[in-house]
């Protein structure tokens, strides 16, 4: 018996790596497998270590890496042996941690470690750890260009083992818009290769005098100068740090000529092409003249026990297995949207800055037809590490004037920004937009908000062709959006105005066009807030500012253990603060373990929930919590140091978490959600209850120090009582 590799089947998920790996040395460590996939993102290209002889495991029942392949890339052949004494491997009990948290102060060069066991014990891991020495450190009036911002990267609890999807890390930081708690999500491989290093967090302190990287290979750690780095975009650096450390395999968290240029909207791009985007997390680490973190780690992962924790991984495949939504995602998520009945085209998608959230049906086909449209463009289909559903396109163009633009991820969020925003529907246009931006280092939601205002000031003579250095804003234009972008990236005319903030621009070019900019706590938003009312409920409280990923609804909701012991219409306003409550407080928990919300509690079906992730949890860290534990504290003390970091360093009120102005004045215009609007009183009955939920004053949605003592936060509330932020 040997083993078969099909690579136009492989998504480069790593499964078979770790699970040989585990196999044959009772841990998780990838170094020692006898299998290595990796990839480079920029041109598809996908190797495999071992080529179609394999037999490793010739004398055993299962190939276990072929069995555990959900994309059907391995397969075994030959004649099966007569059953074999079972291979006994001893398991290398450990508790899922990387064990430490790295800390870098670039302006002094000092380099050191701390445990990262006591912070685990508050928080889990991931942003919660973040989180939690944020609110301990950073001081009140500290600043987000002030050199003691601290710019922290957490993989989750669970990134290195074999649970499901477990692939995400949580970049956070003072944000630069709300100047409160930053914070944004991503995946790929980084995380896992951060804890194979030997780190569960990477905290970086102060500004290097001039452009450095941050080079991590386990247990080495040097600041590198960055000068043939700086000006590059992202995927000429990757290629840069790949080739100068002679390491294909180095793993990299780094920013474009955005982030470079101090852009507020720029992003933290994460293995060539995720992106890290909100609060300005890029914008951050150009201030500290920090171009990236290459890392590579060669250590071992091991879980407190194993057998336990097995059963608990097989438990989960098996749920993953049985969701019928599975197979469309690994076509991409925007597969569903190739059916222009698909929901989401009614409940989502704001149109031309705002003026409507309706899309016509032809428009819908135009985009997304696959005999013509955006698959047409999708050349192959990648996962991040241990994901069972693989929803990213690789991309390339290969007519027309954007012929040779090509690169991983098109998302929904491409459709809700990049396309209806702009009334552009043009698929290679759409297309070569969304990869620009992620070659600029760039946060698509800011491009598509701040840049589509914009289009509607110029529309409406607020600014000019002068402004704009010649260019014509025209909505369904693809060309002037493209010039925009790079005009944002490199602060050139009007882009250099919008690079200081939307909000800021704003201002300066006023005639009523603060009114137009769709914003939360001063980030620009591309959320919906008129049609789906939990939705734009957990957008508008969100503690960082104007992202649907912190306790927005996707529909029907489980609640508790049960499959769905009850649903409610999402463009009800019933119900909604409970809804929220329970998806924000499920999202901490995936967000702590570095679990992707995708076979998660926010996909519903059959996906995860909280009873797996108590057995998740309880065998690979050793400390048996309860559902009841992981909900209403854990998830609660999460939420709490993010709503505290914001009363620590800003004057935010019940007022910022409303809507924007335009959608509680404006409603829906045309499609089946005619006359649906942001009813303002009806927000204000959901603030009241979301705020009573939580524990927090029902009428200011300050936090209580009854609220925080029951979380065992007194010290948080004693700082927040100081400076007279506490109800």
């Amino acid at each position: 018996m040997y083993l078969r590799f099909d690579p136009g089947k492989c998504y480069s998920c790593k499964t078979c790596q770790l699970i040989c790996s585990y196999h044959h040395t009772g841990s998780f460590w990838p170094a020692k497998s006898s299998i290595d996939v990796y990839r480079n993102p920029q041109n598809g290209y996908l190797r495999w270590s071992v080529d179609n002889s394999c037999d490793n495991c010739a004398g055993e029942e299962d190939f276990l890496c072929a069995k555990h392949c959900v994309y059907f890339a391995l397969s075994v052949g030959g004649k099966k042996p007569e059953p074999a004494e079972k291979k006994k491997t001893s398991s290398d009990p450990g508790n899922c941690l990387g064990g430490k948290i790295l800390r870098v102060d670039l302006g002094t060069n000092k380099i050191w470690t701390e445990d990262s066991m006591p912070y685990v014990k508050k928080t889990l891991g991931g942003r919660g750890i973040n989180s939690l020495i944020m609110a301990n450190e950073i001081k009140p009036g500290t600043k987000w260009n002030d050199p003691e911002n601290l710019l922290c990267i957490g993989a989750g609890l669970l990134n290195g083992t074999l649970a499901p999807g477990s692939c995400r890390i949580d970049v956070s930081c003072i944000s630069v818009f709300s100047g409160g708690k930053g914070s944004a999500n991503v995946g790929g491989f980084f995380g896992p290769e951060m804890k194979y290093a030997g780190y569960d967090n990477i905290i970086i302190t102060g500004k290097a005098e001039k452009p450095v990287y941050l080079y991590i290979h386990d247990e080495t750690v040097e600041i590198r100068d960055a000068a043939g780095l700086w000006g590059l975009t992202v995927p000429q650096s990757e290629e840069w740090l790949r080739r100068t450390n002679n390491d294909i395999q180095l793993k990299t968290a780094l920013i474009g000529p955005a982030g470079e240029n101090r852009v507020r909207g720029s992003a933290v791009m994460v293995d060539g092409s995720r992106a890290a985007g909100g609060s300005g997390v890029g914008c951050v680490m150009g201030d500290k003249n920090l171009k990236g973190i290459a890392v590579r780690g060669t250590g071992k992962i091991g879980v407190a026990d194993p057998a336990r924790f097995m059963a608990a991984i097989a438990q989960c495949s098996r749920q993953c297995a049985e969701e019928p939504n599975v197979k469309p995602m690994r076509k991409s998520l925007t597969n569903f949207l190739s059916d222009p009945e698909f929901e989401s085209w009614d409940r989502i998608m704001v149109v031309r800055n705002g003026q409507n959230e309706f899309v016509e049906k032809e428009k819908r086909i135009q985009l997304m037809n696959r005999e013509t449209g955006v698959p047409t463009m999708r050349q192959g289909m990648r996962a991040c590490h241990l994901c069972p559903t693989g929803c990213s396109s690789y991309m390339e163009i290969d007519k027309g004037r954007f012929e040779g633009m090509k690169g991983e991820g098109f998302w929904i969020n491409t459709i809700m920004g990049h396309a209806s925003r702009f009334d552009l529907f043009e698929p290679e246009a759409v297309v070569y937009v969304w990869l620009l931006t992620n070659q600029m280092g760039l946060d698509s939601d800011y491009v598509s908000s701040g840049i589509s205002w914009l289009f509607e000031c110029y529309e409406r003579g607020y600014i000019t062709k002068e402004d704009t250095g010649g260019v014509e804003l025209k909505w369904g234009d693809g060309d002037a959006l493209a010039a925009m972008i790079k005009k944002l990236a490199y602060r050139e005319d009007i882009g250099d105005l919008l690079a200081e903030g939307a909000l800021q621009a704003a201002e300066k070019i006023g005639q009523n066009s603060k009114y137009l900019l769709s914003h939360m706590k001063g980030q620009p938003s591309i959320e919906p807030f008129r049609v789906p009312k939990g939705w734009g409920l957990a957008v508008s409280t969100s503690p960082v500012s104007g992202r649907h990923l912190r306790g927005s609804t996707s529909g029907s909701i489980r609640f508790g253990p049960h499959p769905r012991p009850g649903t409610f219409n999402a463009t009800d306003y019933d119900g909604q603060p409970e809804g929220v409550f329970w998806q924000a407080r499920t999202k901490e928990l995936e967000d702590n373990m570095g679990l992707c919300n995708y076979v998660g509690t926010w996909s519903g079906g059959n996906f995860l929930t909280p009873g797996n992730y108590v057995e998740l949890i309880s065998s690979a860290l050793g400390i048996e919590v309860s559902e009841d534990e992981l909900m209403n504290h854990y998830a609660c003390v999460g939420r709490n140091l993010e709503k505290a970091i914001n009363g620590l360093l800003t004057n935010l009120t019940r007022k910022d978490d409303l809507p924007p102005e335009r959608y509680r004045k404006e409603a829906v215009i045309s499609g089946p959600n005619k006359g649906s609007i942001a009813d303002e009183d009806k927000y204000e009955e959901m603030l009241t209850r979301f705020y009573q939920l939580w524990n927090w004053d029902a009428q200011s949605g300050m936090q209580t120090r009854a609220g925080l003592e029951k979380l065992q936060m007194g010290d948080i509330a004693d700082k927040l009582e100081a400076i007279g932020k506490l109800a």
